[in-house]
């Protein structure tokens, strides 16, 4: 638990603006107070849509039509996308069509749908899904495309670039050698261009930032390369990050001159951008995740393992998934309390380079760890997630009604407390002031299914040490999605606030989707599955690989507990 404070004053209200939540209702409808509502003790027993797409809407729920808690709801939906192939054809990063993290935030959500279907319904048909899915994905690795990382490594797992890492150029003098290096950190950043043109003194020169996804422009005039200058450019740049203008477009400067002088002149004319490649931990845990699914469901299952096909994928998902998350071991760290987190590499193309990693992105690999773990039972593997799990647990609150809230970045990290240009903890953010929002939705259902998903597996982590979950904090997470999510707009509509500890805004689609993904407490407190199911019959939403999952979500979590592995 979080020593800082046992409760928060975020608490929600029985009534709030927008709506009521869902216990509130609930509590009115059944003419008890919302505290009655108790979650119900049970036995051992997420997502992004993809920014920057979206399929034509299909009917997800339609209002009526159907039951979303079904194995038909799953399959319409698994087959309008893309006529059932998702996205197994697509790279991780911008080459199959222009922007990364299709295969993070979408196939793997897909493939983690599969393998619920399967553990649901025990058919098959799901399992043949994933082997045909996966061989793409597995097709679509660095080191089988035969492409690099920024740093020219090919990696057994899946780059990504535009939009998410920081866009770079290099402006050269009129030699042509490299004089500046000029980067933004903001995202979509192949979309910004630097300008270099005559300054309005003699002697300097004018730098225009123009970023075009986000239609904004940083600009500074009378800059130099004399390194004595008040008005050399590097420290101009620096000293002006907190306050850029005439827009924000998070711009520094390196100089890449070895020894330069006071009269190198830059070269005028226009610098595209471009976003190095990096593989993003976040995104193989979510990818190696349902290679370790199918390899545990194949080999928990004597059956499953007499056949040969099965058998030799469920070898060959195993080993990929573990040489996929092998590659992030040199960005793992450890406190002295036996907290453990990644990092993002201290020279990747991120601003948040050498920094922890938020903590839904740390538990995506967490959440593959922990299943191999359960897999192999290697000591690496349970150890490490231990050590995540006493992270998360570590930087829980409780409310004065018992649920959870935490907040997206570790309270312990850099980026929680923030920094400023005289110690900055980024070289591409030399200013940060200190984030500490709360988890979201989308996000929090990683960080909380790790969780519920260690619960269950008690027994695998049983000889190094005491449980680090227990049945109380699965309560209390039940507790966090009927007191601060689940919300009754004032219209009746059933919605969900966007962040973990009550705050809105309602209403937004792409949280609501992922509110499936947190179908995984229903033992704890039915209504959370009655919630879920009358809102998806209730909506029609745009069909993404996640909205499957979602679903899938929802028929697992209808099912009786003993359709675990």
């Amino acid at each position: 638990m979080n020593d800082r404070s046992r409760h928060t004053s975020h608490d929600t209200p029985a009534k709030r603006q927008g709506g009521t939540t869902r216990r509130t209702f609930l509590g009115r409808a059944l003419g008890v107070g919302a505290a009655s509502l108790g979650a119900t003790v049970a036995p051992a027993l997420g997502a992004l849509s993809l920014p920057g797409t979206r399929p034509q809407a299909a009917s997800a729920a339609g209002g009526g039509e159907y039951d979303s808690v079904t194995r038909e709801a799953f399959d319409r939906l698994d087959q309008s996308f893309n006529d059932g192939h998702g996205w197994k054809d697509e790279t991780n990063d911008k080459d199959s069509s222009g922007l990364s993290g299709k295969l993070a935030w979408g196939e793997a959500y897909l493939l983690q749908g599969y393998a619920l279907m399967y553990q649901t319904y025990r058919d098959t048909y799901y399992l043949d899904k994933m082997v045909d899915h996966i061989d793409h994905v597995l097709a679509n690795r660095d080191s089988e495309r035969g492409v690099r990382d920024y740093r020219g490594a090919s990696h057994p797992a899946w780059r990504a670039d535009h939009h998410y890492t920081v866009g770079t150029t290099v402006v050269p003098d009129t030699q042509g050698r490299p004089v500046l290096q000029v980067r933004t950190a903001l995202a979509y950043a192949d979309d910004a261009v630097a300008t270099v043109s005559p300054g309005s003194r003699d002697g300097t020169f004018r730098l225009d930032v123009r970023h075009r996804f986000y239609d904004r422009t940083t600009s500074y005039d009378n800059l130099v390369l004399d390194t004595s200058s008040a008005d050399y450019a590097v420290d101009r740049v620096l000293r002006g990050f907190r306050t850029e203008s005439p827009d924000r477009v998070q711009v520094t400067l390196k100089d890449l001159r070895p020894g330069g002088s006071a009269q190198d002149t830059v070269a005028i004319g226009d610098y595209q951008m471009t976003s190095p490649p990096y593989v993003f931990g976040v995104h193989t845990g979510q990818i190696a995740l349902p290679l370790v699914m199918f390899a545990r469901i194949v080999r928990s299952d004597p059956n499953l393992r007499a056949n040969a096909r099965y058998r030799k994928r469920a070898d060959t998902y195993l080993t990929a998934a573990e040489e996929a998350v092998a590659v992030h071991d040199p960005e793992w760290r450890e406190t002295e309390l036996g907290e453990g987190y990644y990092v993002a590499s201290p020279d990747a193309p991120v601003w948040w380079a050498g920094i922890d990693l938020p903590i839904n992105q740390f538990l995506a690999l967490g959440r593959a760890t922990l299943q191999l773990a359960a897999v192999t039972g290697d000591a690496r593997y349970v150890d490490r997630t231990r050590a995540m799990a006493r992270t998360l647990h570590d930087d829980l609150t409780i409310t004065e009604s018992g649920a959870y809230v935490w907040t997206y970045w570790w309270s312990k990290g850099r980026v929680y407390s923030g920094w400023d240009i005289d110690d900055p903890a980024s070289q591409y953010r030399p200013w940060l002031p200190g984030n500490q929002s709360a988890e979201d939705v989308s996000h929090g259902q990683i960080d909380m299914n790790f969780a519920l998903e260690m619960f269950r597996d008690i027994p695998v982590f049983a000889g190094a040490g005491e449980p680090v979950f227990t049945g109380a904090d699965m309560e209390r997470f039940a507790a966090t999605f009927t007191q601060n999510i689940a919300v009754v707009a004032d219209d009746g509509t059933l919605t969900v606030n966007r962040f973990i500890d009550g705050r809105g805004p309602i209403g937004l689609e792409a949280y609501e989707r992922q509110a499936g993904a947190w179908a995984g407490l229903t033992p704890w407190d039915g209504s959370i599955l009655t919630h879920l199911r009358d809102m998806f019959n209730g909506h029609d939403y745009a069909v993404f690989p996640s909205t499957a999952y979602d679903v899938a979500r929802l028929n697992h979590a209808a099912q009786p507990d003993d359709h675990e592995q």
